[in-house]
């Protein structure tokens, strides 16, 4: 009996040895898979690897080499395992140089990195960033494996771009030779031209003072008018090669800009009278003193002043009006003269570009405008101009209140833009871009994004201003973009896109956007909407709440109070009710709407798509039944209007 319970015991423990031997057999088979499959996968990053790949022992000879050694090289695999690396006639480097690398790596148990030069058969040659990476077994060095990096692109651009600095210094210094030379021929310019034109002026008021014949005195009076002419267009002309080559200054000091308005329309008042115009002033009882150069911004004025009343026709009305806009002080001189188109408006500040037609006396250089351009911009303001053929022309111009110079509000944030990024895959778009903040906001620091995992590392790091945001990405869509920017930030996003279907604009604005640009844009558009969003996220107490009927909104918030209710709008938004409030019971067309929302112009389709979008989104949060809306109704071809709420 003791036997046989022996032997049983004896069969268990074995049956268990045996499952155990099945057992560590399974995972050694499932290990044995595993490191194969390993091998495997190295095996095909080893082949197909665009670096040039080599295994060799601690002696240098080769064990193993990937395609692209076998290209270098010109031999098979087959024929290069065994023999030492530097028996192959591939180095421009000298081979002693790679030798003591090599020696070195291995005695001192260290990699290395350098910089090697090979030639291919064909006589090509490249430039790898060798490193070699010592494989150890018990503390000894077993093989070597060497990768070695093609960094021939990046060194002959590295070449090219030395070559290039080098161009750009010498044509620096030969434009600043071609100033030097600029500057004395204005010096030289100004004295032949100003020499013989002073015993003129200095002559003909004592010569009219003189005669007592009335043609005499005419004729007198019309040389004085010409040499004074003569004067003006030589100031202007200096002024222009100055502002060319950056010598152009002013003499800041602090100026009652109210009484240098009234002093220059009193000066021209005589003039307007003659012609039957009338010339109205509308300013305020008080104006804060600015810093600026007095006789430049009596210049500019006394221009546009000028332009006004030779382009107005006889018995016509010009208007100077002088308002404080946040930081800014605000100068619009209107006329209701035959107006200026928008293809002459986009040249009208370029130096002798007389875009002006029509109207009476001497047509001059066509510098004036030029010139008040870069005075208006040299005191750190704006100057534009709105005009529609046969309705008049209104030129206006900014200067910041504030003695730091920094822009007036109207024309510029009134928070000052530092931060944006910009999140778009097109190397052109991102260059336009780019050249229209160089342009116009030149102090804003742009962060670029081609990826949209880039650009929304960018936002959470650096917290920018606003955010460019393009929905053709390469990596995601920009869509998924913006709804991952607002689970985290509410900073202002514009989106670009060539999707300009009404579906695409809908979508971007639910999932946050605060505005829709579509493809191609004009810079000023894009400029002009980012400045509405920068404006709206800065209150300001300059505006006071606006009423009508049972509405009210304020435009420092745009938060619209409405049957006991608080309505958050957004800037877009807010601004299409601040003007239909101020229009309440007349329609308003689509492009007075759009003009007066983005301050800019716009391309007519884009901008009633858009304001579409908007318009369901307010009626979405005012309308009891959006579908059939009671209060902001449509006019079919014309726009919109706002039904006066009871």
């Amino acid at each position: 009996m003791g036997s046989n319970r022996d032997n049983d015991l004896l069969i268990r423990r074995l049956k268990s040895e045996l499952h155990e031997c099945r057992r560590m057999l399974k995972e050694l088979k499932e290990a044995e898979r595993k490191l194969n499959l390993s091998e495997e996968r190295f095996r095909l990053m080893f082949e197909n690897s665009n670096d040039l790949v080599l295994f060799v022992d601690r002696e240098g000879m080769i064990i193993d080499v990937n395609p692209r050694i076998e290209e270098l090289a010109g031999q098979s695999r087959d024929r290069m395992v065994g023999r030492h690396f530097a028996d192959f006639d591939v180095y421009k480097t000298d081979k002693k140089k790679v030798l003591e690398l090599f020696r070195e790596a291995v005695e001192h148990d260290q990699n290395f990195y350098t910089e090697l030069e090979f030639m291919y058969p064909d006589g090509n040659t490249i430039i790898v960033e060798p490193s070699a990476n010592l494989i150890k077994k018990e503390d000894q060095v077993e093989s070597i494996l060497v990768l070695m990096k093609d960094v021939t692109d990046r060194k002959r651009s590295e070449e090219k771009l030395a070559e290039l600095y080098k161009l750009e210094r010498d044509l620096r210094q030969q434009i600043e030779e071609e100033m030097k030379r600029r500057v004395e021929f204005s010096r030289a310019l100004a004295h032949e031209l100003k020499t013989p034109l002073t015993p003129v002026l200095a002559s003909i008021d004592s010569l009219i003072s003189e005669l007592r014949d009335e043609r005499l005195c005419n004729l007198a009076t019309n040389i004085r008018r010409g040499a004074n002419n003569l004067n003006v267009r030589i100031n202007e002309l200096l002024d222009i090669e100055k502002s060319e080559i950056g010598i152009l200054e002013l003499n800041p000091e602090s100026v009652d800009l109210l009484h240098v308005v009234r002093e220059t329309v009193d000066s021209v008042a005589p003039m307007a009278v003659r012609r039957g115009q009338s010339l109205n002033l509308d300013v305020p009882n008080s104006l804060p003193w600015i810093q600026a150069d007095e006789s430049r911004i009596e210049q500019v004025l006394l221009n546009l002043l000028n332009n006004a009343i030779q382009y107005t026709q006889q018995d016509g009305m010009i208007r100077v009006k002088v308002r404080t806009v946040g930081d800014g002080v605000l100068i619009e001189v209107q006329d209701n003269g035959p107006g200026i188109s928008k293809s002459q408006q986009e040249h009208i500040f370029e130096p002798y570009r007389r875009a002006i037609t029509g109207g009476s006396g001497s047509g001059g250089l066509g510098l004036g405008l030029a010139l008040c351009k870069t005075l208006v911009e040299l005191h750190g303001g704006k100057v534009w101009v709105k005009s529609k053929l046969g309705k008049g022309s209104t030129f206006a111009f900014s200067l910041p209140l504030a003695t730091t110079g920094e822009p007036a509000a109207d024309s510029l944030p009134a928070k000052k833009l530092q931060r944006v990024v910009v999140i778009e895959d097109d190397p052109e778009t991102q260059d336009a871009i780019s050249l229209a903040f160089q342009s116009d906001w030149p102090e804003a620091e742009l962060m670029k994004a081609t990826f949209g995992k880039e650009g929304l590392d960018l936002v959470e790091a650096e917290e920018p201003d606003i955010v460019i945001l393009d929905l053709g990405l390469p990596d995601q869509d920009g869509l998924d973009v913006l709804r991952s920017i607002r689970l985290f930030s509410s900073v202002p996003v514009v989106v670009l896109s060539v999707r300009h279907e009404e579906f695409w604009v809908t979508k971007a604005l639910d999932l946050g956007a605060n505005d829709y640009i579509v493809k191609p844009f004009r810079k000023s558009e894009l400029l002009s909407r980012l400045r509405v969003q920068l404006r709206g996220r800065t209150a300001t107490d300059q505006e006071s709440p606006i009423t009508c009927g049972t509405m009210q909104l304020d435009p420092s918030t745009f938060q619209l109070t409405y049957r006991g209710n608080q309505i958050n709008l957004t800037v877009v938004e807010g601004r299409i009710m601040q003007y239909l409030m101020m229009n309440a019971g007349r329609p308003t067309t689509y492009d007075r709407l759009a003009e007066a929302v983005w301050e800019s112009e716009h391309d007519e389709y884009d901008a009633i798509n858009s304001l579409r979008v908007h318009v369901r989104s307010l009626r979405r949060k005012l309308e009891v039944d959006p579908s059939s809306p009671k209060m902001i109704l449509t006019k079919p071809g014309v726009g919109y209007w706002l039904a006066r709420p009871e």
